[in-house]
């Protein structure tokens, strides 16, 4: 077996061996089962809890109301007016119902008031546009179940024109799913490139560097390290990506519908379960996964090389932060304008590329120039960043002391 092969099967054993290889990727597999599941059972609690009412009123009036009421809310009872102002005893009393709705048909039209036991939480909105056809039909006398079909079948077809999506909610989940990837993508590239330096600096400012710089090239040993991280990574982020989909998926299948008491939004997690996953995602994520890793594991790599105690990793390694972050912050922008100018120069620079560009095409049509001109910068910036990221790692191995200044980094490189 060759010095690379070598390299790379110890530090993939060491990496995926690791107790903290195996509690993190536990540990992000529970998280996102967490942020899968918890939108949609909150919600299904919220529901159980703020939909139960009590009508009150003209018995016509609650009883055409209790009609409009009965998809959203459950109508526990419908009462008389009552001579005063209901307290939280009767609410208590109600089967803990959410509010008690009394209605008047005063001289204006309906007169409609809710006491609420929370009312920051009372569904407010709903209630207002459940009730809209009664107010409607009484204004020009009409039944409130005719004016109710009316505004039923009364609907914007909203299409899209861009050939990826078919219709809002098809876009709008779309958007869900690529902040999910976006998320897993960027803890990915952290999370490794973070093992890379860390195992860099270990190796640095125990001197065992100096030993195997003596056995293999820098080349092959740099080489080695990165690709035996991208591996577990790979399959880290593949491990988060099933768990993730799948609870998704599951919680879809368990929690919602009428009988749920919940109704799912498209934008939700939740509502990633019922989406499918187009090739052309998978694709471009491990595309622009590999393109991210291979720019920021050397750069990590090559300052990690630099310090001499590991108390000066913070130093070396905390602006290389700053651009993982700008890629992931941009990323949430082009979210909502994925085609604005601006985000569409910012999908073309390296580093921010692989975040940006990868966000752009889950959610809209990127023009394939486009694409194909990311990709080729980012190829020929990836192969400028390793040669000088190597000769960086190169000469950093052997430098001890003080952690060097720039213009010294300069110097040696200039020379060497």
């Amino acid at each position: 077996m060759n010095d690379f092969g070598i390299i790379f099967e110890a530090e993939f054993l060491r990496r995926i061996k690791s107790r903290a290889y195996l509690i993190g990727t536990l540990l992000g597999a529970a998280m996102i089962v967490i942020l899968s599941a918890a939108p949609a059972l909150f919600a299904h609690g919220i529901s159980s809890s703020t939909h139960r009412i009590v009508l009150a009123g003209d018995p016509a009036l609650t009883a055409a109301a209790k009609t409009l009421l009965a998809k959203d809310f459950d109508v526990s009872a419908t009462e008389p007016a009552p001579a005063n102002a209901p307290t939280l005893a009767d609410l208590a009393h109600a089967g803990d119902a959410a509010a008690v709705v009394v209605f008047k048909n005063g001289s204006g039209g309906l007169d409609v008031t809710a006491y609420a036991k929370d009312a920051a939480g009372f569904r407010t909105t709903t209630l207002r546009d459940d009730i809209v056809p009664l107010t409607v039909a009484l204004a020009v006398h009409a039944r409130p179940a005719m004016i109710s079909s009316l505004l039923r079948d009364f609907t914007v077809d909203v299409r899209s024109l861009d050939a990826k999506f078919h219709d809002e909610a098809s876009a709008n989940a779309a958007r869900g799913l690529a902040l999910l990837l976006v998320v897993l993508l960027y803890l990915a590239i952290i999370l490794n490139c973070q093992g890379v330096l860390t195992s860099v600096a270990e190796e640095k400012t125990s001197r065992i560097a100096e030993l195997l710089v003596a056995t293999t090239s820098p080349a092959q040993l740099l080489t080695g390290k990165i690709v035996a991280a991208g591996v577990t990574g790979s399959i880290q982020i593949a491990v988060w990506l099933g768990v993730g989909l799948a609870t998704a998926a599951g919680v879809v299948n368990s929690v919602g519908g009428p009988s749920g008491g919940m109704h799912t939004s498209s934008t939700s997690p939740a509502g990633l379960g019922s989406i499918d996953l187009p090739t052309s995602v998978i694709v471009a994520f491990v595309i622009f996964f590999i393109i991210g890793f291979l720019q920021y594991a050397t750069l990590y790599a090559a300052a990690a090389s630099l310090i001499s105690r590991t108390e000066d990793l913070g130093s070396v390694a905390g602006p290389l932060v700053l651009p993982v972050l700008a890629g992931f912050l941009l990323a949430q922008v082009a979210l909502g304008i994925p085609n604005a100018t601006g985000i569409a120069i910012a999908s073309q620079i390296p580093l921010l590329t692989p975040f940006v560009m990868f966000t752009r095409m889950a959610v809209v049509t990127v023009p394939l120039w486009q694409v194909i001109l990311a990709i080729g910068i980012n190829l020929v910036a990836t192969v400028g960043i390793v040669w000088l990221a190597g000769k960086v790692y190169r000469v950093g191995l052997l430098m001890y002391g003080r952690p060097p200044k720039l213009a010294q980094i300069f110097n040696v490189l200039r020379t060497s």
